[in-house]
């Protein structure tokens, strides 16, 4: 007794495996967002990370700091270490409510970012008629900018 398989059945296995996994994603999908903590996902990139005195840094970069502060300014919550590229930043229900947060991200010896957003349960979206510097992009719970580096007058060893 020999195990070969004719290529229609194997055909016919492989789309009904597929069918009834690409339900369960679409049935369980909306039931994992409920319970799932959100997440701000944060992208730094640097004006001069392609040249040659940028390598004086670790491999991440000079790194990268994110201070989030309420209406009133207090200051809620502070990331560090923060590197070159993709950042998670947890978005605590219990920590924020339904209000306007400032985000502040600063980089040792680049210019500091200031921005305004609006959290809607564990959804950071920007300020509505908020005017975006330059190379920076702000949609909901995806935040991507590129660090300049401060003019030369600015800069304190």
């Amino acid at each position: 007794m020999s195990m070969i398989f004719k290529g229609k059945y194997i055909v016919f296995s492989l789309f009904l495996l597929t069918s009834i996994f690409g339900a369960l994603f679409i049935y369980m999908g909306p039931k994992v967002l409920e319970t799932s903590p959100g997440v701000l996902q944060l992208g730094i990139r640097f004006s001069d990370e392609f040249s040659v005195a940028f390598t004086q840094h670790p491999k991440g970069g000079p790194g990268a700091s994110l201070e989030i502060f309420d209406s009133e300014g207090r200051l809620i919550a502070s990331h560090t270490k923060l590197i070159v590229g993709r950042n998670l930043i947890p978005i605590d229900q219990d920590l924020y409510n339904s209000q306007i947060y400032t985000f502040k991200i600063s980089s040792p010896g680049y210019e500091t970012v200031i921005l305004k957003a609006e959290n809607d349960s564990r959804l950071f979206n920007p300020l509505d008629g908020c005017e975006m510097p330059n190379d920076v992009s702000f949609k909901p719970n995806l935040l991507g900018m590129k660090l300049h580096l401060k003019p030369a007058d600015e800069l304190s060893f």
